[in-house]
């Protein structure tokens, strides 16, 4: 298959070259966010760490206490205040930052939507030009073996935020550690 640098032969389709070009442009520009959403935790004072922490923890435990109202009769909603009182709720926002709070949010949470984008296209682009330029069981091969980690792939994001299997996947994986 022809890198988006290198000069287009007559085998390349049209479908090959516009995968590759979206693969190309859809990891190049999720590197970049990627890093500047790292970048932009890094820069945060101490205060501002201890402050996201205590907010993503209470966050999760309202989610879990969600999930667990599913099992059980409802409890009643837990107060969302930090051990000094003040609640953990945005201070008012006014004019563009109504705007921007939402949109800054959302550039820090989109490089993660296109870094698993990028590889999917790479490989919509790599089967196709498999399927399209190799014989028959060359492109059984190459899809056999990419199915193959299709289970892992996909185990990863089954594990899910049940606190014992997550619980158990540590002790598995502390017993596993130097295995390899």
């Amino acid at each position: 298959m022809n890198a988006a640098f290198h000069e287009q032969s007559e085998l390349d389709g049209p479908a090959i070259r516009a995968t590759n070009a979206f693969y190309i442009i859809l990891d190049l520009i999720s590197a970049c966010l990627a890093f500047l959403t790292s970048r932009w935790f890094q820069r945060l004072t101490n205060a501002e760490k201890d402050f996201l922490q205590k907010v993503f923890a209470a966050r999760a435990r309202e989610t879990s206490e969600q999930a667990d109202l599913h099992c059980r009769k409802p409890a009643p909603k837990p107060s969302m205040e930090r051990e000094d009182g003040d609640p953990l709720q945005s201070t008012p926002l006014s004019g563009i930052d109504k705007l921007a709070i939402p949109w800054y949010s959302m550039s820090l949470f989109v490089p993660m939507l296109l870094l698993v984008l990028g590889p999917m296209c790479m490989l919509a682009g790599l089967y196709t030009y498999t399927w399209s330029q190799h014989p028959l069981p060359v492109a059984i091969v190459v899809s056999f073996t990419g199915l193959v980690t299709v289970p892992f792939i996909t185990g990863v994001f089954s594990i899910g935020r049940v606190s014992g299997r997550r619980k158990n996947i540590i002790l598995r994986l502390s017993r596993m550690q130097g295995d390899w």
